[in-house]
């Protein structure tokens, strides 16, 4: 095991006073988006000519707020059952799975479950995107949910629950959220083994005819034309009910002044410690400040690091939850790599120095230009563009949403950071994930 041992007052001075940097560039641009209406259905576009490869995300309103505790899964098991719905692609004559169909025609999809919204995501080369998307069309708009097909939707969910199950990280961020939000979007993003065992076809029906309706459908694209998508993507809508889905109040809970702590225990080698914050959505003038706060606190121990790290071999790290309302940020600390009581209180005392003293100038610059730069290495894939062009577009960042967080990022100043830390950093909830008794606690 790696322990770095770093003083708590170094970092804090080090972060709030004494950092230097050059001068400030221009942030780097994304090509700009456009947004068309399908008839009640948003779809914005990103093109990048030079580009034989685009992605589309086509979101559902029909996430984890829609969901209940009794009923917890159902929007996985919808969505994986329409993967496993069969279809027959163009010039064939034997049906099979959507999933494998796209799979012949050269592309991919997958989709996932977020606090507002199952999205699921198609690539391919450009000119046979519209042809993917039809396809899928065939699938969404007439849906396979017999117990057959719901069986086999349950083995798979319940494998990648397994997995998630012994992430660490995961289980610490799920303790937080369900401590911090109320209602589904509270609940895992896929169930859990007993829920989802318990769900009917029935049950996946009635989800599907309340949820998936014309007005609960949107859709953002990145990459390279692709002809005919926009009448792809419009000839689904038109095929699903009109109308809107039940309306829904995502909720959190106030976090007391006293932080509360969560314990659980898993077969793993060291603790792992999530600490979870409220944070603002996208649209508001905090965006760019909380985009700050993010990737300083997810940089405080990994400053020196000439690549970029995965989450299991930073000592800590930081998410900026986006996905449902209100967003959070949480920042973790890996056992594994540092000796996490060390690393949390010094951890905190960052976060209660940024509330009290405004950034310099130039430590400000530094921490833009890396904020930058993380953002952008989180939007580097067209999957993850042509998910932010949505999701920030939704949520107040208007049609060109990637610039526009970018925009947000440069206008921020040393006392919007101040007064952020001050409104979002002074409370948390902290989720431990410790090993079980006589496992390697190192």
């Amino acid at each position: 095991m790696i322990v770095r041992s770093v003083s708590a007052a170094a970092l804090a001075c080090a972060a709030l006073l004494t950092m230097t940097a050059a001068a400030p560039t221009a942030p780097p641009r994304y090509p700009h988006a456009v947004a068309t209406d399908l008839g009640g259905t948003t779809f914005a576009l990103e093109t990048d000519a030079g580009a034989a490869v685009s992605g589309v995300q086509i979101f559902v309103a029909a996430g984890l707020d829609r969901e209940s505790t009794a009923t917890s899964g159902v929007a996985a098991l919808t969505a994986e059952s329409i993967l496993r719905t069969p279809v027959t692609p163009d010039g064939a004559t034997i049906p099979m799975a959507l999933k494998d169909a796209i799979a012949s025609r050269g592309g991919t999809i997958t989709y996932t479950v977020d606090g507002r919204s199952v999205h699921y995501y198609l690539e391919g080369r450009s000119a046979r995107l519209a042809a993917l998307v039809t396809l899928f069309g065939k699938a969404l708009l007439a849906p396979d949910f017999s117990p057959q097909t719901l069986a086999a939707a349950r083995t798979a969910l319940a494998a990648r629950i397994a997995e998630l199950e012994s992430n660490a990280l995961n289980v610490g961020i799920q303790m937080f959220r369900r401590s911090y939000y109320t209602g589904g979007t509270a609940q895992p993003a896929l169930g859990n083994a007993t829920s989802i065992a318990a769900i009917s076809s029935a049950d996946v029906a009635a989800f599907y005819h309340a949820n998936y309706r014309r007005a609960a459908l949107s859709a953002s694209a990145a990459g390279g034309v692709a002809p005919g998508l926009g009448d792809a993507l419009a000839a689904i809508a038109t095929g699903l009910p009109e109308g809107a889905a039940p309306a829904v109040e995502e909720k959190a809970r106030a976090i007391p002044a006293q932080a509360p702590r969560i314990v659980t225990h898993r077969d793993i080698a060291a603790p792992w410690v999530v600490v979870g914050f409220a944070a603002p959505a996208p649209g508001s003038r905090d965006f760019g400040a909380m985009l700050v706060l993010e990737s300083l606190l997810s940089d405080a121990f990994e400053r020196n690091s000439a690549t970029t790290l995965g989450f299991v071999e930073r000592s800590v790290g930081a998410f900026y939850l986006y996905d449902s309302t209100p967003a959070s940020l949480v920042v973790y600390v890996n056992g594994t790599e540092v000796d996490p009581s060390l690393a949390l209180r010094e951890l905190l005392v960052v976060a209660k120095s940024l509330s009290l003293k405004p950034l310099g100038e130039e430590p400000l610059r530094h921490f833009k230009t890396a904020a930058e730069g993380q953002f952008l290495a989180d939007s580097v894939s067209l999957a993850d563009r042509a998910y932010l062009l949505g999701s920030f577009g939704a949520q107040g960042l208007g049609t060109d949403s990637i610039n526009g967080a970018l925009d947000a990022l440069e206008r921020t100043t040393p006392a919007d950071v101040q007064r952020v830390a001050k409104a979002y950093l002074q409370r948390y909830i902290v989720a431990l994930v410790l090993p079980r008794d006589g496992a390697d606690s190192r």
